[in-house]
């Protein structure tokens, strides 16, 4: 075979680097396999998995990308009864305070609860949410005994221990009932 000229050996491994980049974009090459789950869930989860993801958007604009962690025998009817944990990657800049007040008004609309619980459920959940900018990252993670736990950009921010507010607040993703029905069986692996 005859030796390439030194242009033609840059402009030959170009193009294979772009074959191959258009490859993995379409799906022909898988670059990488299931991501790692965060260090933060393998302290309270035993073998976590990847679920699913999603992305949300409002008004055509990305919000977060989402994903699902959850044990092998994880069942979607029975969310609430088994250990798991949503990771949101946000896009967007968001307070604290109004990342409470939207999961409060989510969690009501899937299941009203007397007044003095919607009260100490609205203490528990502000100030629990940190203020958040593109690129931040918060986990949720739900342990059925337990509570809810969030964390940080990895680090623990907040434990409440309420496992009834906890699942309730999961549920905002994963109930029938969702107002993000496509999201949600994203999520869970369901396609769509």
């Amino acid at each position: 075979m005859p030796q390439l000229s030194a242009p033609l050996q840059a402009w030959a491994r170009a193009t294979a680097a772009l074959c191959f980049a258009w490859l993995c974009a379409c799906g022909g090459v898988q670059a990488s396999s299931t991501p790692a789950p965060p260090v933060e869930l393998t302290r309270e989860l035993e073998k976590p998995v990847l679920a699913g993801s999603g992305r949300l958007r409002w008004l055509g604009i990305t919000v977060y990308d989402v994903s699902l962690w959850t044990a092998p025998q994880f069942v979607p009817e029975r969310f609430g009864a088994h250990a798991f944990a949503l990771e949101i990657r946000y896009a967007r800049t968001i307070s604290g305070s109004t990342l409470a007040d939207i999961s409060l008004k989510q969690m009501q609309a899937l299941d009203a609860q007397p007044v003095a619980r919607q009260t100490q459920w609205r203490q528990a959940l502000t100030g629990a949410f940190p203020d958040v900018k593109p690129g931040d990252r918060l986990t949720g993670m739900h342990l059925p005994d337990k509570g809810l736990r969030l964390y940080f950009n990895g680090q623990l921010h907040k434990a409440i221990d309420d496992p009834l507010l906890s699942q309730t607040f999961f549920a905002i993703w994963l109930s029938p009932a969702t107002q993000e029905p496509r999201l949600r069986a994203q999520l869970l692996g369901l396609g769509s």
